[in-house]
């Protein structure tokens, strides 16, 4: 851990200020997610569900 006192604040790097890395999957999900609400959308407003 390289935090280190400043004055009266801590700095710590990018990676220990988040506590971990984001995986690599992340991106796929986010980006299905977004394709899956566009859908759902599009669905609705052409009265596909109703």
């Amino acid at each position: 851990m390289s935090a280190r006192k400043v004055d009266d604040h801590v700095e710590l790097t990018e990676d220990e200020a988040r506590a971990g890395e984001t995986g690599k999957g992340l991106r796929y999900v986010l980006v299905a997610g977004v394709v899956l609400v566009v859908i759902g959308f599009a669905a609705v407003a052409m009265g596909g569900f109703g």
